[in-house]
């Protein structure tokens, strides 16, 4: 049995490969602007700052903008649901955010956004930068994709029907800011499931959904949205005094970006699925993803939590992105067997390996985690290279505190040297490279 599981596992692989991946996680509140005079938005939910962005993401392959939400009110230090509807509101179906929402400029797209009201949403123009920077950096273009969730999002879907409006609004989303896909990152299904019987099922649906949000945007759609963002951008530019223009870089910037996309058409569309080291699991030894010398912690209510996700959704998911830490427990911080838990999601997902990319956190953790240290990153990274994983992954490209921000980098150009990651999906496309210092272009390129 063991040996067919395996097999199936490599077969689904030859369908579905693409080249290791290094993705990186940008915290979308660090290395940011707060006000600019001359975007659109003035930057009121942050524009990311091109020197600082250049440096961090240079030995990344792929960044995922993070977060945008279900939620309207963000809660970070929130531990629980607490059997509580107030605790773990429903989503009202309007909108995703990228804040609070007594902000202005906080949703990101709702049912009345389009490529013609772009400019009312600071959150869109902020996303679709920093997927511009990803392209019109030094070297190879990078991939961009936005995570949706995160552990601050507590609103839950509770219904297939949300699910549906909500893969309109991704599909939307996505488009609007030309970005490169989707990242699903729903920390909290199995807590929501009390709440709501059918949360797995509608996160389900969710996924089936978007792909066929994604599957309209076609190289017709792609093409004229970025035409009508060019026209828009010529009107307003052309529109300044002469003065203003003199000092509104964006614009001729970002009339050049619109005739790439044009002259490249869509990239492939990725859905990716982030989820915890315990989500598929070998039932017969259920912590055998743990070291001899790990505390054996109590049984966690998300175990196995993405099998049935897995099996149902599966053929819609490009990556799985496994959160291999913040993994705290009353008898003390877990030690992992990388190795198992990419097995693990191997064999008894079966998940084709090309599609598991495993996730380090590098320096400091949350949740009472302690950090494996750089040896143990470097040897997990030379494994999933040598037995053709889908990559690694990291939080995060830009950390706050100072012991993550010395490690994330090290950590991250090992895995650069050694996966060698190339654009995964299709030919790379080209673009007109930026200053990497000021994120412009000249006028007159």
């Amino acid at each position: 049995m063991y040996t067919v599981v395996v097999l199936l596992t490599v077969l689904l692989g030859l369908c579905s490969s693409h080249p290791p991946e290094v993705i990186g996680y940008w915290e979308n509140w660090v290395d940011v602007s707060w006000w600019e005079n001359n975007v659109p938005g003035n930057c009121l939910m942050g524009c990311v700052v091109p020197s600082a962005y250049m440096t961090k993401v240079a030995t990344y392959s792929s960044v995922n903008y993070g977060f945008t939400f279900l939620t309207q009110q963000p809660a970070p230090n929130q531990i629980s649901c607490q059997n509580s509807s107030q605790q773990c509101p429903i989503w009202d179906g309007q909108g995703i955010y990228v804040a609070e929402a007594g902000m202005t400029g906080a949703t990101v797209v709702n049912a009345d956004t389009t490529i013609h009201t772009i400019e009312q949403s600071p959150g869109l123009i902020a996303i679709s930068e920093m997927c511009r920077l990803s392209r019109q950096g030094p070297g190879a273009p990078k991939r961009c994709l936005i995570t949706l969730g995160g552990w601050s999002d507590w609103a839950r879907l509770d219904s297939v029907a949300n699910a549906e409006k909500l893969a309109t609004l991704i599909g939307k989303m996505v488009l609007l800011s030309f970005a490169d896909g989707i990242d699903l990152d729903f920390e909290h299904l199995t807590e929501f499931s009390w709440l709501s019987p059918n949360e797995v099922d509608a996160f389900i649906s969710l996924l089936e959904n978007i792909r066929l949000e994604l599957n309209k945007i076609t190289p017709d759609l792609w093409k004229a949205t970025a035409q009508a963002r060019h026209d828009d951008l010529v009107t307003e530019y052309n529109a300044l005094p002469n003065w203003q223009k003199a000092e509104s870089y964006y614009y001729p910037t970002n009339i050049k970006y619109m005739l790439d996309l044009i002259a490249n058409g869509p990239p492939y569309f990725e859905i990716s699925y982030t989820t915890r080291f315990n989500a598929i699991i070998n039932e017969s030894n259920p912590f055998n993803y743990l070291l001899p010398t790990s505390p054996i912690p109590p049984t966690f209510a998300t175990r196995n939590e993405g099998k049935k996700i897995w099996d149902n959704a599966g053929n819609v998911i490009d990556n799985i992105n496994i959160m291999a830490y913040d993994a705290g427990s009353p008898a003390g911080a877990l030690k992992f067997n990388f190795e198992t838990i990419l097995n693990n999601f191997q064999v008894f997902g079966p998940v084709p390996a090309q599609k598991l990319v495993i996730g380090f956190e590098p320096g400091d953790q949350y949740a009472g985690g302690v950090w494996e240290g750089l040896e143990t990153d470097v040897n997990t990274i030379k494994y999933v290279s040598t037995n053709g994983y889908g990559g690694a992954m990291i939080w995060a490209v830009n950390p706050e505190s100072t012991n993550s921000a010395n490690w994330c980098p090290q950590v991250a150009q090992n895995a650069f040297q050694i996966l060698d990651p190339s654009y995964p999906y299709g030919k790379t496309p080209v673009y007109t490279k930026c200053d990497p210092s000021t994120g412009w272009i000249s006028s007159t390129n």
